[in-house]
């Protein structure tokens, strides 16, 4: 199966949020000891439903997700270059279970497609400009076409095929489920140190332990709240998606009290900037400051917001929503813990 000739106009700003509500707080599979291997072997860093992704294509992922043609970025070191390489990676094992899908399927994009849609998002300041950008960041034309192959293939397929029956109101949700059932059931290895081993935000596993300040000041943390179900809603007062959702869990959260909460955890904002907005929301749940960023970005993996993960009594993730949740799906969520 192919893509109609039609062209699609969707900028790689936006595959590239949308990849961040998909997959933030996603980090699949166990972290085995890394096998010796050859100098010249290549290195796995993960194994996706027998896929084996390599360094060398960690590495392809950072320089092309990072290109600017007209504003070359500064070469990432350090701390920040460790979580660059992590999130490339996230990046490359999220798309794997549309990929395989697609491949499943008979789903491919021509060449020429892919070609016309690298020119648009890369090319505009012509070939000289491009090559130059490419020899600075130590990538070739032939890494920059994978890269847009595999993120206009997963964006296409994804509305499409996935999307494809669903009414505009319920694509949202038609993709959390489809996305839940490939989470489920992916055999998925991830070889690396024992700093990444920690903090996994998996569905059936026991929720990453936190413990951050609240509005009041007071230190709380997700063990407080053992025999309770919890939504664990991370979100910034930037989001428009975020402010929106607030007033449907404030109702489910006075519904159900005291058996549920919700925790409403706030990326890098000041508590007074945020204080001002948990107020205008009339919101009466615990709203926690995540302010270096670390339970948000390290232990859940969240890398756009809304995002929204559900413990159930026994401290376990049962459920991870994607984007905006209103009350209606959240209450048959709880409905399904026995609430």
């Amino acid at each position: 199966m192919s893509h109609p000739s039609r062209l699609w106009t969707v900028s790689v700003v936006v595959v590239v949020i949308l990849f961040g509500l998909v997959f933030g707080g996603w980090r699949l599979g166990r972290d085995v000891p890394l096998k010796p291997l050859s100098s010249t072997a290549p290195q796995p860093v993960a194994i996706i439903n027998g896929v084996v992704i390599t360094s060398e294509m960690v590495d392809r992922e950072l320089k092309i997700s990072r290109l600017n043609v007209t504003d070359p970025l500064p070469p990432l070191t350090g701390a920040d270059l460790e979580r660059a390489r992590e999130e490339a990676l996230n990046q490359i094992l999220a798309r794997q279970l549309i990929l395989q899908a697609a491949g499943r399927a008979g789903f491919t994009l021509e060449p020429d497609y892919i070609k016309e849609r690298a020119d648009l998002l890369f090319g505009s300041q012509g070939d000289a400009a491009l090559d130059a950008a490419l020899a600075q960041a130590g990538a070739t034309r032939q890494d920059m076409l994978w890269w847009v192959g595999e993120i206009f293939t997963v964006e296409v397929f994804t509305t499409q095929v996935i999307m494809a029956d669903a009414a505009p109101e319920d694509r949202q949700q038609v993709f959390n489920v489809w996305l839940n059932d490939q989470q489920a059931n992916a055999v998925i290895e991830r070889f690396g140190d024992e700093q990444r081993v920690s903090g996994q935000a998996l569905i059936g596993q026991p929720a990453p332990p936190f413990t951050l300040t609240s509005l009041n000041g007071e230190s709380v943390s997700l063990s407080d709240y053992g025999g309770q179900v919890v939504l664990v809603n991370f979100w910034a007062t930037w989001c428009s998606a975020c402010i929106t959702e607030m007033p449907d869990y404030e109702q489910v959260y006075q519904q159900y009290r005291p058996e549920f909460v919700v925790l409403g955890v706030n990326l890098q904002e000041s508590s007074s900037h945020v204080q001002q907005y948990a107020a205008g929301l009339g919101l009466n749940f615990p709203v926690l400051l995540d302010s270096d960023g670390r339970v948000t970005n390290r232990d859940y993996h969240v890398t756009g917001m809304p995002g929204s993960f559900l413990v159930d009594r026994e401290g376990k993730i049962v459920y991870r929503h994607v984007g905006p949740m209103n009350a209606e799906t959240l209450v048959e969520k709880l409905a399904e813990l026995g609430l």
